[in-house]
C-alpha cells in the first residue's frame, strides 16, 4: 500500500511538472504579418492626364509622378511587399525578421498638345497647355536613385525601377540591407535629369554620386543599382536579477538617483528607493 501511495504522489508530481512544462512552453509566441498590393493598368487617351504612386513599405520608398496635356498611353504593372515575423518569450521580443520589397515596371509615351475641355452650361475656358512632367525616385533613408523629365513635348520611356530590404534581430545582434536599381530606356524632347545620391530623400544638399542633366532632344539607355548593408553587435553587461528584475527594469529617476555603489547593484535583496 505504501508503494502505491508514493506511485501516486511522484504521478501527480510529474503532471505538475508536465503542467508548468506546457505553460511555460504557451508563453512563446509567434507573430506573424503580411501585406500584398499588385496593380496591372493600360490607359489611352487624349485630354489632361496625372498619374501618382507613393509606395514606402518599411523604411523603403518608391515614389513616382506624370502629369501633362495632350496623348498619354501607358501599361504598368506595380508590386508592393512587406513581411514580418516576431518572436516573444513571456511578452518580450526575441527576434525580429522583416522583408519588404517593391517595385513598378512601366512603358509610357506622352505627346503634348494643347487641351480644350467642354463644359456644361455656359462657362468657357482657354485650351488648357502643360508640358508633360515624369519623375520616379527610388530609395531608403539617406539613399536614393532618381530619373526625372520634365518640360516634355514627347517622351516615349520603358522604365523598370525595384526597391527591397530586409533586416533582423536576435539576442545582441541586428542586420540590416536595402537594394535599388532602375533599368531606363527612354526617348524626349525637354529636360532630363537622372542621378544616385547619398542624404535624406527629402534633402536639398544630397551628395552626388550621379548627376546627369540634359536638355534638347535625346535618347538614353541607363542601368543603375545602389546597395547598402549594416550591422550591429551590442556588448551589454549581465547585471545579476534581483526580486525588483534588476538594474535594467528600475526607471530613470530611480538609476539617476541610484549611488555608484557595485554592493548595492549586485546585493541580491530588494532595494529601496533611496529618499
Amino acid at each position: 500500500m505504501l508503494c502505491i501511495k508514493k506511485l501516486l504522489i511522484i504521478i501527480c508530481i510529474l503532471i505538475v511538472l508536465m503542467s508548468i512544462g506546457l505553460a511555460l512552453a504557451e508563453e512563446k509566441t509567434s507573430k506573424a504579418k503580411g501585406l500584398r498590393f499588385d496593380s496591372n493598368l493600360t490607359v489611352e487617351g487624349f485630354g489632361i492626364a496625372s498619374s501618382y504612386r507613393y509606395m514606402a513599405p518599411s523604411e523603403l520608398v518608391l515614389h513616382s509622378h506624370s502629369s501633362g496635356s495632350g496623348v498619354f498611353t501607358s501599361e504598368s504593372k506595380t508590386y508592393a511587399r512587406n513581411d514580418k515575423i516576431l518572436e516573444q518569450d513571456e511578452g518580450m521580443p526575441v527576434s525580429f525578421t522583416s522583408n519588404v520589397s517593391a517595385g513598378v515596371q512601366e512603358i509610357t509615351s506622352n505627346a503634348y498638345s494643347p487641351t480644350k475641355l467642354d463644359f456644361p452650361g455656359s462657362f468657357r475656358s482657354e485650351p488648357i497647355s502643360s508640358l508633360w512632367s515624369d519623375s520616379t525616385v527610388a530609395g531608403s533613408d539617406g539613399i536614393a536613385l532618381k530619373a526625372s523629365f520634365d518640360h516634355a513635348q514627347a517622351l516615349n520611356k520603358e522604365m523598370t525601377t525595384k526597391v527591397s530590404g530586409g533586416g533582423t534581430y536576435e539576442d545582441i545582434k541586428s542586420s540590416a540591407s536595402f537594394v535599388g536599381s532602375m533599368k531606363l530606356n527612354a526617348v524626349f524632347n525637354g529636360t532630363g535629369q537622372i542621378g544616385a545620391y547619398l542624404g535624406p530623400l527629402n534633402g536639398k544638399d544630397p551628395d552626388a554620386l550621379v548627376d546627369e542633366y540634359y536638355r534638347g532632344t535625346f535618347t538614353i539607355s541607363k542601368k543603375m543599382e545602389i546597395g547598402l548593408e549594416s550591422s550591429l553587435t551590442q556588448n551589454e553587461d549581465e547585471w545579476l536579477p534581483c526580486c525588483s528584475g534588476g538594474w535594467n527594469d528600475m526607471n530613470y529617476k530611480d538609476k539617476e538617483s541610484f549611488p555608484v555603489d557595485a554592493n548595492r547593484v549586485f546585493n541580491c535583496t530588494c532595494f529601496s528607493i533611496p529618499i
